[in-house]
């Protein structure tokens, strides 16, 4: 069986035809306990935890068959909101039968919220929008990096939603989508360039932060053909990056 790390995924090759796609993310310090940093209800944090690994699974083309949750809190209350975080994420992602699986601390007293999400998903081997230039293309960011209250304070319109990823991943000329993490636009941008073996181009002079994180994936960063890009009807919640070429 052939098992690959590529940027934040794993990739197992299933044979015939078939690869499983999985993703992480955990999330510390950010509910209403005691000791949490960010005093946000557990809602959100299991919200946003769970947007984060199902954009790593989503944006490669796979569909999500399976998620757990490993929540470092005791059940009731901490966890039950928790939960209701991650179904809601899930019905924002139009993702209706999934199988829904995980672990609470119920031995000891917490004094911080802690949570851990794993999202598993299956794709077509040709259809993995990963590693996926084969030819020049353009690098365009969507949204913005927003951590913290930044995120809690934005509109619905300020964060990448699951529609726009779903309508790039239809597109053939959209060869690879990847949702901008913790290190920043940049650092994405060039392990981008590495896993594809090409050389990269930043554009001067641009507004948007290249190093700030991207909390839970506010921004999602697409390469695309210049020809799809010369199509695209810009607006200020996009802008273009730079390039790669072989």
């Amino acid at each position: 069986m052939n098992v690959r790390k590529v940027r934040d995924v794993t990739l197992v090759d299933l044979g015939q035809g078939k690869t499983m796609v999985i993703a992480c993310d955990s999330c510390g310090s950010v509910g209403l306990k005691e000791r949490d940093v960010l005093k946000v209800p557990p809602f959100i944090t299991g919200k946003y935890t769970t947007r984060v690994a199902l954009l790593e699974v989503l944006c490669t083309g796979a569909e999500v068959i399976c998620l757990t949750n490993t929540i470092c809190n005791e059940m009731n209350p901490t966890g039950q909101e928790i939960i209701q975080g991650i179904e809601e994420e899930l019905r924002e992602a139009g993702i209706g039968k999934v199988v829904l699986t995980g672990s609470t601390e119920e031995n000891f007293p917490t004094v911080a919220t802690g949570l851990g999400i794993t999202a598993v998903g299956l794709v077509e081997t040709e259809k993995l929008k990963i590693n996926n230039i084969k030819s020049d293309a353009l690098l365009v960011v969507f949204g913005q990096p927003k951590v913290g209250q930044e995120v809690l304070k934005s509109s619905r319109d300020d964060i990448v939603g699951y529609s726009l990823i779903k309508q790039l991943l239809k597109e053939p000329e959209v060869y690879e989508i990847i949702p901008v993490g913790s290190k920043g636009i940049l650092y994405e941008m060039q392990e981008l360039a590495r896993n594809n073996q090409l050389t990269i181009s930043v554009n001067k002079d641009l507004e948007i932060d290249l190093i700030k994180s991207g909390g839970p994936s506010t921004a999602v960063i697409a390469a695309v053909s210049a020809a799809y890009f010369s199509r695209m009807e810009l607006d200020g919640n996009m802008e273009l990056l730079g390039k790669v070429w072989l």
